[in-house]
């Protein structure tokens, strides 16, 4: 007679063969995750790269004799930042899209040369550049959506760039022949419901031009370019190729935030050291008594409602007729007051861009957050 198993012993390599596959299948499943994880990752470090690379390339021209204009804006509940830059940069530009070819005659009052898919594109050495995160349209029921609007995930890194040219035939916007008609171009659509600062590549204003022009025209808080600059923020509509896809620079980006550096000095202790503005905690006590955001919050500056649910100001250098520097407490302490403007020798010494992204799949739930240092000095 031929002896089989057991019965016991069958049920022990049933129970083995079980543990090896449930074994295997955890491994499989690691496997699985560690390869998504890292694909996530690299795909997050590739749109690091794109930022931190366009950051070097636009910063390495800053024109430090022109304009700089930061604005601060975060988010009270969550901490969120929400900030934007813009300035003017010295390179070799082109635009992103083709300029149709002049003709011999246009709509009354505009150029003949208009953003289209035949024709040449704009080129130039020097342009009006933009980074923060974009609002959002949806030409299917015309509704715009703001970053905070929108999840961490879908929101949107914009790059807007203004190539400085004398072409005769592109439409000539802004107009600074005075205030007024500087307000007109800026507001005024030639295609319905995009705004030229969005659907144009070009400005036809001199840069000696944007130099010159004084505090009235910026409007420190709320005035023609800062509220065309900063509160419409760049519109980016994937659906029309007019209305700013243009301006797309990354996606994903949940957090942008812009910091400046400066030499912070207190004599009367003794200490002489590197920080940045605007910080909840700049001396890195683990207090926020001197937070930037706080002191600033304790200023009349921004309206409700626009802004009740965040800190919300702006630092604005290199532009005429602004004020001196103010203080808030003894003058050694060096806490910049970046509602008034500073004085002409003042510039920040760098620049520190921190940025949270994600991935386009949510693999990383949290995403990861990276920081970025531009040296202007």
């Amino acid at each position: 007679m031929k002896k089989g198993f057991t019965l016991i012993e069958l049920a022990v390599a049933v129970s083995l063969l079980a543990m090896v596959l449930a074994f295997a299948g955890a491994i499989f499943n690691v496997s699985i995750d560690t390869h998504r994880t890292a694909g996530a990752n690299a795909e997050i470090v590739q749109k690091v790269r794109a930022i931190t690379d366009q950051l070097n390339t636009d910063f390495q021209g800053l024109r430090k004799d022109a304009p700089l204009l930061i604005w601060f804006q975060r988010d009270l509940t969550t901490g969120t930042r929400y900030d934007q830059i813009m300035f003017f940069a010295s390179g070799d530009f082109q635009s992103t899209r083709l300029y149709n070819i002049a003709t011999a005659s246009g709509p009354a009052g505009y150029g003949t040369r208009f953003p289209g898919q035949t024709g040449t594109p704009i080129t130039g050495n020097v342009a009006r550049i933009f980074y923060g995160q974009a609002q959002s349209r949806d030409s299917q029921n015309n509704s715009i959506r703001y970053p905070y609007g929108l999840s961490e995930q879908e929101r949107l890194l914009a790059r807007r760039q203004h190539i400085l040219t004398a072409d005769e035939y592109l439409d000539r916007w802004p107009d600074a022949s005075s205030i007024a008609n500087l307000q007109t171009s800026f507001v005024e659509e030639f295609i319905p419901g995009v705004y030229k600062n969005e659907a144009y590549e070009h400005d036809s204003l001199s840069l000696s031009r944007w130099k010159t022009l004084d505090s009235t025209a910026y409007g420190a808080l709320g005035g023609t370019i800062i509220t065309t600059c900063f509160s419409y923020r760049a519109l980016i509509d994937r659906a029309n190729w007019l209305a700013g896809i243009h301006n797309l620079m990354c996606e994903g980006v949940g957090s942008f935030a812009v910091q400046w550096g400066y030499l912070y000095s207190d004599p009367n202790n003794n200490i002489s050291e590197y920080r940045w503005f605007p910080s909840d905690d700049p001396d890195r006590d683990g207090f926020n008594t001197d937070s930037h955001f706080i002191l600033m919050r304790d200023l009349p500056i921004i309206p409700a409602p626009a802004y009740a649910n965040f800190d919300a100001f702006g630092a604005f250098f290199n532009i005429p007729g602004a004020t001196q520097m103010n203080y808030w407490g003894s003058a050694s302490l060096m806490r910049y007051d970046p509602i008034g403007s500073f004085p002409s020798d003042f510039f920040p010494q760098a620049l520190k861009f921190t940025f949270t992204i994600y991935d386009s799949k949510g693999i990383l739930e949290k995403g990861r957050t990276f920081t970025h240092i531009v040296y202007l000095d």
